[in-house]
C-alpha cells in the first residue's frame, strides 16, 4: 500500500472528497503544520494545499514519486529543487477556471453596483439610493483587460464578452491568430493595456516577473475612474499602493479575492467602501471540491501505475534532462 501525505488544512468535505476519490491503495494521512514535515520522508505521495515545500524539505523526501498540488498555482513549491530529485510537481490544470472565473465577474459586479456599501448602509437603517446610483454602472459596453490569458483567463474573457464588454488581454504566450478570433479578444503589449482598461483583471501566476505587477507606476498609468480585479495572488498587488489610489479616486474601485490571512495583520483598506474582499475562494467551492479530488487522485495514480504527465499538468517538466 502506497502512503499519501495530504499537507495543509483540509476541510471535511474535502477529505471525505479525497477518500472516494482513492483506491485502497493508498494510505492518506494528513498533516496541518511544517512541524510534521518529518512524516515526507516515509511517504510516496504528497498532496499540498496551502502550505510550502522548500528546497531543504524536498531534499527530506526520500521515496516521494510526485509532489501534487490542490489547485493550478505552484509558487509555494521550489519546482527547481524538485526536478533535481527527479521529482515532478503536478497541478490540477483547468479545474478552477470556472469558479475562479465567476468570482471575478462577481467582484466587478460588487463594484460596479456598489453591492457592500449598499448592504451595510440599509442594515444600518439608511437609504442611500440616489447616492449610489450616480456612481453605479454596467459591464456593457466597458473595455476590459484581461492580464494572463491561460485556462482562467480564458474563461473570464468570455464571460465579460457575454456581459456586452470589449476584451483586450495580454499574455508572454500569445495564441494564434485563429485563437484570438474564436475566444473574440485583441491581444495588447502590457504597457498599453493599463491606459485603455475600464476594468483590469489579474490572472498572472505568481513570478519574478509578475510580483507587484500592481504598483505606483503602473496605477498611474491606469483610466480614471478604472477598476481592479485580483482572483491571481495576492502579491501580484501592491496594496498600499492600490489604497492610495482608491483614496485619492483615480480609481473607482478594486475586487481582491487573492489575500491571505496574514493580510490582516497590515489590511490598507479598512476605511474604503469600494474595495470587496475575499478569503482567497476563488476556486474553492463546495462543487468544485470533489471535482478537484477526482484530477487529484487521477493524477497520483497515474504515475502510481508508470505513466508519466505531461506539461502543463506537470509544471517542471522543462526541468527534467
Amino acid at each position: 500500500m502506497e502512503k499519501l501525505l495530504v499537507v495543509g488544512p483540509f476541510n471535511d468535505a474535502m477529505k471525505q472528497a479525497l477518500r472516494q476519490a482513492f483506491s485502497s491503495d493508498f494510505e492518506l494521512e494528513y498533516i496541518t503544520s511544517r512541524g510534521e514535515y518529518s512524516k515526507l520522508a516515509d511517504a510516496d505521495f504528497a498532496l499540498i494545499r496551502t502550505l510550502n515545500f522548500t528546497a531543504e524539505d524536498i531534499a527530506g523526501m526520500k521515496k516521494i514519486k510526485m509532489i501534487q498540488r490542490w489547485g493550478v498555482g505552484y509558487d509555494t513549491v521550489d519546482i527547481e529543487a524538485a526536478a533535481k530529485r527527479g521529482i515532478p510537481v503536478a497541478v490540477n490544470y483547468g479545474m478552477n477556471a470556472t469558479p475562479v472565473s465567476e468570482m471575478a465577474i462577481a467582484l466587478t459586479l460588487a463594484i460596479y453596483r456598489n453591492l457592500v456599501p449598499l448592504t451595510v448602509g440599509i442594515k444600518a437603517g439608511k437609504w442611500e439610493r440616489e447616492q449610489f446610483a450616480k456612481i453605479s454602472y454596467t459591464i456593457d459596453g466597458k473595455t476590459v483587460g484581461i492580464v494572463g490569458f491561460g485556462n482562467i483567463g480564458r474563461k473570464v474573457a468570455a464571460l465579460y464578452s457575454a456581459f456586452g464588454a470589449n476584451v483586450f488581454y495580454f499574455d508572454p504566450r500569445r495564441p494564434s491568430a485563429q485563437d484570438e478570433a474564436a475566444a473574440g479578444v485583441t491581444y495588447s503589449e502590457l504597457d498599453a493595456l493599463w491606459g485603455k482598461c475600464d476594468i483590469i483583471s489579474l490572472h498572472a501566476p505568481l513570478t519574478n516577473t509578475t510580483n507587484r505587477i500592481v504598483n505606483q507606476e503602473t496605477l498611474a498609468k491606469m483610466k480614471d475612474g478604472a477598476v481592479l480585479i485580483n482572483t491571481a495572488r495576492e502579491e501580484l498587488v501592491d496594496s498600499h499602493a492600490l489604497a492610495e489610489a482608491l483614496t485619492s479616486g483615480k480609481l473607482l474601485g478594486a475586487g481582491l479575492d487573492a489575500i491571505e490571512e496574514s493580510f490582516l495583520a497590515d489590511n490598507p483598506f479598512t476605511e474604503r467602501e469600494n474595495v470587496v474582499l475575499s478569503a482567497h475562494l476563488g476556486g474553492n467551492t463546495a462543487d468544485n471540491v470533489e471535482h478537484m479530488a477526482i484530477r487529484c487522485a487521477e493524477q497520483i495514480m497515474a504515475v502510481s501505475r508508470g505513466e508519466k504527465l505531461e506539461f502543463p499538468y506537470v509544471v517542471n517538466a522543462h526541468l527534467f534532462k
